[in-house]
């Protein structure tokens, strides 16, 4: 357990929040309903209201700083992950990665129940020793003073598993970002990794189109579709993301 909170937001920061959201600016409505064009109006204006009036962040803050946060230095890459101690000796060891805009606070439930199956009607030897990692740039893990070189992230995983922790052989789930890093970690160390579990599917880090099949060639048009009509967001923060969220 962490000997001191890994967050404490002061009294006049909160009160400072408080005080932009009330007074936010709302912009004339689009001539579009709910969410076609973007964000619904409605649910934006009841998520502030609420930011604003009904969130007890003291209550959650005292929660973060209940959770097993440890702190590793990986190549002089600062780490924070949580991690759960298997009910058994010798339980598998597995990391969960979350994915994006999300934190590992989405993954605590998961990672109770694997680290202590028989609390939730399971059987006791069946449990993992979990760590849940925050990305660099995500909670408690600082972003990356440069962009590009250096460590990918999976391989930053395998040293806090293997080097850091001590993690002969270990499992690995991830979701959304999380399942790309999972897919790498599998392709970079192989010779480490039991077995992966993803939520979704990441396409390899090179192939041959001439040698797909033609499912997977559907596939892949789908995708194409998907991006292009869906994926502004995605475009948009992979090659200009400064012109929506510009640095304090």
């Amino acid at each position: 357990m962490p000997t001191t909170p890994v967050i404490r937001v002061t009294d006049a920061d909160l009160e400072d929040l408080r005080a932009r959201l009330r007074a936010t600016r709302w912009a004339e409505p689009w001539p579009l309903d709910g969410w076609e064009a973007g964000t619904s109006a409605a649910e934006l204006r009841r998520l502030v209201a609420y930011w604003a009036s009904g969130y007890d962040w003291r209550a959650h803050e005292a929660a973060v700083n209940t959770l097993p946060s440890h702190f590793a230095d990986i190549g002089g890459t600062p780490v924070h992950y949580l991690r759960y101690d298997g009910e058994h000796p010798g339980a598998l060891p597995i990391v969960l990665t979350h994915g994006w805009p999300s934190t590992v606070l989405e993954l605590t439930a998961l990672a109770e129940r694997l680290a202590a199956p028989s609390r939730h009607g399971g059987d006791a030897r069946d449990a993992f020793t979990v760590v849940v990692p925050s990305l660099p740039g995500f909670a408690f893990s600082p972003q990356r003073p440069t962009l590009g070189g250096g460590e990918q992230t999976h391989d930053l995983w395998h040293r806090l598993m293997h080097d850091h922790l001590g993690f002969a052989r270990y499992a690995a789930h991830g979701g959304d970002l999380g399942a790309g890093i999972t897919s790498r970690l599998a392709e970079a160390h192989p010779e480490a990794l039991v077995g992966i579990h993803l939520l979704a599917v990441a396409a390899p880090a090179d192939h041959d189109p001439a040698s797909s099949t033609p499912e997977e060639r559907a596939y892949l048009a789908s995708v194409a579709a998907w991006q292009a009509e869906e994926g502004g967001y995605l475009h948009q923060q992979a090659t200009r993301p400064l012109t929506l969220a510009p640095p304090p």
